[in-house]
């Protein structure tokens, strides 16, 4: 990982997405700064068909810029914030919610955290080296992940959703 400082007043950019990245057992948190992923619903619209090959993210702490690549990612949380907390049940029926169409998951990191959510049901979802997940649980943190396939140590098909 290769990092470049700058000034504190650069700290939170403007339009920036919140972002926790797990690299295995290390977190970064910070503002993502990779133009196409800057915002959670313009990630899922703006995203390449092909991963990026480094994130670039400003540390929340520190103020300084990191290039992340991806082959060390296990995923990107975009937060609404970066406390979180680590004792949330997530496994929770939402009859509430809204139901977004896709297909209903459940992954499996290597740490043991297990998450739910919807993928979307298309060719990418197969063929791409990752995915975005919308997280089921409407109080949690997280409101977008995308996940690195390689990472995963389960992947579950739970069902599918209503169009």
């Amino acid at each position: 990982m290769s990092q470049a400082t700058a000034s504190p007043a650069e700290n939170a950019p403007s339009g920036a997405a919140s972002v926790v990245i797990r690299c295995g057992d290390r977190l970064v948190k910070g503002y993502l700064e990779s133009p196409r992923w800057n915002a959670a619903d313009d990630a899922v619209r703006n995203s390449p068909g092909e991963t990026c090959e480094v994130f670039r993210v400003r540390e929340m702490e520190s103020n300084v810029a990191e290039e992340v690549p991806a082959s060390e990612i296990s995923a990107v949380f975009f937060v609404n914030d970066f406390k979180g907390d680590p004792d949330r049940n997530i496994f929770r029926f939402h009859a509430e919610e809204q139901v977004l169409p896709g297909i209903w998951v459940q992954v499996q990191f290597p740490n043991g955290e297990v998450i739910e959510g919807i993928v979307e049901n298309s060719l990418r979802f197969l063929v791409d080296p990752g995915f975005f997940l919308r997280p089921t649980d409407p109080g949690g943190n997280n409101k977008l992940i995308y996940v690195m396939k390689n990472a995963l140590v389960e992947h579950h098909v739970l069902g599918l959703t209503k169009l």
